[in-house]
């Protein structure tokens, strides 16, 4: 049949036979052909609610069932410079376990999550690709093309597993960053660990650090930069500085928003990661309130992002205009 209609000559299907199994409807003056087309067309609707109903609610893909046996498997990470030339490879086997411990995390919901890991520091990875000594801007690439790159300070800092993610610093344990390849999200008991794929998992500098963007799962390609790293540039404000009416608002502006958080302080003092974030979330743009100025106000800003120096101090001043 699919050779004749190749060639030109238009298939002859054999007729349906009627369907007198199904009974006439009492309520509509359906055939029962016409009701077979229509529980079809009822089909085709649901079957994408499937994917909605798999979505996790800070709109990332939602784990199927399916991944309790784990997603490990067979894997080689290669450790590259900028220009592609391979300083190093390894395989499953090659590198052992060399750190296993809880992690806690923010993604950019924001929603405090734990991860329990165990696998080979980056350190160690480091070390053996010769390439710790001179690293100052380290690229995490995973095989789906997704990558995030760190500077030396954010990839090497002091890292902790904070129990009251996102409240206080209270029990506050060291971590190290590593490529996870035994590893559970959503919990904290190392017995929940299973085979997976190959994910750069690092500790929190402070218990309110967004970290969780900055994880990789599925890492294949290690990009190690010896050239030192840029900084981001400063923040702006919407109004600019200057007069403007008592009770009005104050944005806070970047030209990449998305890849940075903006910190800022009110009482003349420089900010840190441990002063007030304007932009917690990326997916509700609600919480990210702008300033309301009530009398003379100096706005100080710093940004804040992966794979590049924290920006200068950004000020601005406001008063309120008596005309």
């Amino acid at each position: 049949m699919a050779r004749m209609a190749r060639r030109g000559v238009r298939a002859q299907w054999p007729p349906l036979p009627p369907l007198r199994w199904l009974p006439p409807s009492p309520i509509l003056p359906l055939s029962p052909l016409s009701l077979l087309w229509l529980m079809l067309l009822l089909l085709s609707l649901l079957l994408p609610l499937s994917f909605l109903v798999a979505c996790a609610e800070d709109g990332s893909p939602a784990q199927a069932s399916g991944t309790e046996a784990g997603d490990g498997g067979a894997w080689t990470i290669r450790v590259t410079n900028p220009a592609g030339e391979e300083l190093w490879r390894f395989a499953e086997g090659d590198m052992p376990a060399s750190f296993a411990h809880a992690y806690s995390t923010i993604n950019n919901w924001p929603a405090a999550r734990f991860y329990a890991a165990e696998g080979c520091s980056v350190e160690d990875i480091l070390r053996a690709s010769g390439a710790y000594d001179t690293a100052q801007r380290i690229t995490f690439r995973a095989n789906d093309g997704y990558e995030v790159s760190l500077t030396r300070e954010q990839l090497l800092c002091a890292q902790y597993f904070y129990p009251s993610v996102g409240e206080n610093d209270g029990g506050a344990e060291p971590v190290r960053p590593i490529i996870a390849y035994r590893w559970r999200e959503g919990s904290d008991d190392m017995g929940d660990i299973r085979e997976d794929k190959p994910t750069l998992i690092i500790g929190q500098r402070n218990p309110f650090e967004h970290t969780n963007p900055a994880f990789v799962e599925g890492v294949a390609e290690i990009v190690v930069d010896g050239d030192a790293c840029d900084a981001w540039a400063a923040a702006t404000t919407f109004p600019l500085p200057g007069a403007i009416a008592a009770g009005e608002t104050v944005k806070l502006q970047h030209p990449d928003y998305g890849l940075v958080k903006l910190f800022y302080t009110l009482d003349g003092s420089d900010p840190t990661m441990l002063s007030a974030m304007y932009n917690p979330s990326v997916y509700q743009p609600e919480l990210n309130v702008p300033i309301p100025i009530e009398g003379p106000t100096v706005i100080k800003v710093i940004a804040v992002g992966y794979g590049k120096n924290d920006s200068e101090v950004a000020e601005f001043s406001f008063t309120v205009s008596t005309g």
